[in-house]
């Protein structure tokens, strides 16, 4: 998607300039939005990965590894991970310690923020608006994510689906905008995923800016492939403030 030409429209649409200014809270997604969590949690399997290929006696390939490794993924539990060709070297709960302390420790240091996000949310905060996170992940891994990243003092709320108890797919836009007191057009919503933040923002009411590199609009939305896109945008809004 070519971005500058679609900026410039944007720039000299009222509606736009109109909805970014009145917006009261910016929302965001966490993981693949704000920082590249695919990346960071690729970095942390890889770091859990070799230290048990390093540990293991006699060795196995890390080929192996990633093939078991991949079973957990798909069936939801660390047990299979000690199931087949490696259960004979480690006990469960040796393997599950080593890979959760690795992970977690490994994937915190891993963790980066998109370029552009931090001069985005100090713009937002300049104008007065505030800046939730909504998001599905564990809400302790969360907190730790939005610690590590820095964001801690530019975070108004950040809800998960362990305090609202509903996935975004079900409900949990709407009950976002029920726990803030907010109606739809209160909030600009951006994320990544156009199934799982988009969608079920923009039928919650809310008006949507999809962070993507693809051709994947919906509706009316507008489409980024960067933040400082936004940034321009918002500031543009704030000074055609006689709309």
């Amino acid at each position: 998607m070519a971005e500058a030409p679609e900026l410039g429209a944007l720039l000299t649409s009222q509606s736009v300039r109109t909805g970014l200014r009145r917006a009261k809270w910016y929302a965001f997604d966490l993981d693949d939005a704000l920082h590249s969590f695919r990346e960071a949690s690729a970095a942390a399997v890889t770091a859990v990965l070799r230290s048990i290929y390093e540990e293991s006696n006699p060795p196995c390939s890390l080929k192996d590894l990633e093939a078991e490794y991949k079973l957990i993924l798909a069936r939801g539990t660390a047990s299979a991970f000690i199931k087949g060709k490696i259960s004979h070297q480690y006990r469960e709960d040796r393997l599950q310690q080593l890979a959760q302390k690795l992970l977690r420790e490994v994937l915190m240091e891993s963790l980066e923020l998109k370029m552009g996000v931090l001069d985005l949310l100090q713009t937002l905060r300049k104008y007065g608006h505030k800046i939730a996170v909504i998001t599905e992940g564990p809400q302790d891994v969360q907190e730790r994510t939005v610690k590590c990243l820095g964001l801690v003092p530019y975070i108004d709320y950040l809800a998960t689906i362990k305090e609202l108890v509903v996935a975004k797919v079900e409900g949990l836009f709407v009950k976002v905008l029920e726990h803030l007191g907010l109606r739809p057009k209160d909030v600009i919503m951006i994320g990544d995923s156009l199934e799982r933040d988009i969608v079920p923002a923009t039928h919650a009411g809310m008006y949507c800016v999809h962070f993507t590199s693809f051709e994947a609009t919906y509706d009316e939305q507008i489409q980024i492939e960067r933040f400082d896109t936004l940034k321009k945008l918002v500031e543009h809004a704030h000074s055609c403030s006689v709309d």
